[in-house]
Order: C-alpha cells, then sequence, then structure tokens
C-alpha cells in the first residue's frame, strides 16, 4: 500500500456544467480531482448518479455524461475521455464525492474497493437529538419495505449494514455526526439512524423533519406575505471525502467535497442560533 495523499484542487477550482435538457436544468459542478484512470466530481443534491428504476423521471449524472460523451462535450473532449462509467452511487438528495472510472479496468478495481468492508467512505450528517455517546456502532441488518421498495427497514432477514458514528458538533436539538458505512446498503447511513431515533434532517423518506430559521431563533419575524422558506429541505446528508488506492500507481487516495451552499448557510445559523459546543 503506497503512502496516504490528499487530492485536491488547491490553486484554481475547475468547473464543468453537466446539463439536462430534457429536464432543462443545470449543475456547475466542481472536479476534486482526476487521473488518466478516473475523475472525481462533487454531485449536487436533486441529481441521481444512475438511472434509478423506482424513480425513472429524476435527472442523473449517467444520463446526462453518456450524452455528453455522445456529442463530444467540451470537458469530455479535452480530456480525451472515451468511457466513463460510476463508481460509488450516491442518493438522489446526497451530496459529496462521486467517483468515476475512465475505462473497464480501473472501474474493476475501484469498485472492489468500494466493497472492500473498510471505511473508506465518510458521510457527513445532520441529524435530530443528540446521540448518547460520542463514538457509536449500528449493526442493524436492512432489507428494502415490501410496499416501498426504495425504503429501507430493519429485518433480522435483512443483509449485514454495520455503520460507525461519531459526534463532530453538538447544536442544541441537533449533532453534526461523521458517518463510516463499513458495508454498502442503499441508504445505509440514513435508515440506520433513522432506526436509533436520529433521524437525518429534512430526510423526508425516513422521519426527518426540515430546518426551519424560526425554531432556531426567539423572536423570529413571520413574513405576511410569503410563508416561510426552510434552511434545509432535502436530506442533510454529505459525502465529505472517500479514499482508495489508485489503480495504475497503487498510491492511496483520499478526496474530500467541500459542502454546498445550503449546507453553509444552516451550518452558520446553527452555529449562531442554536448554541454550538466543542
Amino acid at each position: 500500500m503506497g503512502r496516504l495523499s490528499m487530492v485536491m484542487i488547491e490553486r484554481e477550482k475547475i468547473f464543468i456544467h453537466l446539463t439536462s435538457h430534457v429536464h432543462e436544468q443545470s449543475w456547475k459542478t466542481q472536479i476534486l480531482g482526476e487521473s488518466k484512470d478516473w475523475i472525481c466530481l462533487n454531485k449536487h443534491t436533486h441529481l441521481g448518479t444512475e438511472h434509478d428504476h423506482h424513480h425513472q423521471d429524476r435527472p442523473t449524472m449517467a444520463s446526462i455524461i453518456e450524452h455528453d460523451l455522445e456529442r463530444r462535450a467540451g470537458w469530455i473532449r479535452e480530456r480525451e475521455i472515451q468511457w466513463l462509467k460510476p463508481v460509488n452511487i450516491i442518493d438522489f438528495e446526497t451530496t459529496g464525492v462521486s467517483l468515476w472510472a475512465k475505462n473497464e479496468a480501473a472501474e474493476t478495481v475501484l469498485k472492489d474497493a468500494m466493497h472492500s468492508e473498510l471505511p473508506n467512505r465518510t458521510y457527513h450528517a445532520l441529524v435530530h437529538g443528540t446521540p448518547e455517546e460520542e463514538q457509536f456502532e449500528i449493526d442493524l441488518k436492512l432489507t428494502p419495505h415490501s410496499l416501498q421498495p426504495w425504503v429501507m427497514k430493519a429485518s433480522k432477514d435483512g443483509k449485514k449494514s454495520v455503520s460507525l458514528f461519531e459526534t463532530l458538533t453538538l447544536f442544541r436539538g441537533y449533532t453534526l455526526l461523521k458517518c463510516l458505512p463499513i458495508t454498502e446498503r442503499y441508504h445505509q447511513v440514513r435508515a440506520h439512524l433513522a432506526c436509533k431515533q436520529h433521524a437525518v434532517v429534512a430526510d423526508a423518506t425516513y422521519g426527518g423533519e426540515m430546518l426551519m430559521l424560526s425554531q432556531l431563533k426567539s423572536h423570529y419575524r413571520f413574513k405576511k406575505d410569503r410563508p416561510e422558506r426552510p434552511l434545509m429541505d432535502r436530506a442533510t446528508i454529505h459525502l465529505a471525502e472517500l479514499e482508495f488506492e489508485d489503480p495504475d500507481s497503487g498510491e492511496l487516495l483520499k478526496i474530500q467535497a467541500p459542502v454546498h451552499h445550503d449546507w453553509e448557510v444552516a451550518l452558520r445559523y446553527l452555529e449562531k442560533f442554536a448554541d454550538a459546543l466543542e
């Protein structure tokens, strides 16, 4: 195993535009790092990684990139990319490190690493409540719900699912957690936290409530002419870091993704009005 390297764009940040003409939407997407074998992008929320047969109308990075490959979009042409497939699958609402292989050999090596049951994916999640312990493990088998197969539930007949958690910051009524899934199951971190009554904030699928400034700020003044807009209206979970060996050099890489603007705003208000503690 090679030495550990942090792969980030330290100089000028590099962005590409991922555009879905079908959905008439475009996402300005940061390139977090790349090599001849892979490229890492900072995925936006409300954008799937690949096709989801349960939600076929949603835009996906895979369909956009496939179209960009066909039309030889500028960012594809500049890098002489001929082939691109996702290595790790991130939920529709989740943001963060999205790793893509540039050839089949790299895809095989990188996917094997993702399924190795090593803590190589670090999520940050804002959850309701305060866990009893600063560090804890959740070992609950998960299986799809019989009537809503896109929702996971705990079951003795489910697949092995193990996640590690560590408190990063305590707020009044909320906690920012570091989450390390050991296994790789659909919605694993979100489902595990919900099972322990610490649902991810604004994760409607698993009982999370939206984050509202009126709940944080005393003497909040409601506007008469319009309803209050939530600080977070989607699952507050972010894939902050991904660790893997470079398929060519064997060097151990650690790629980090900065949070998006909605996260920045939410954390700023929590620190100001919800008594953040070290």
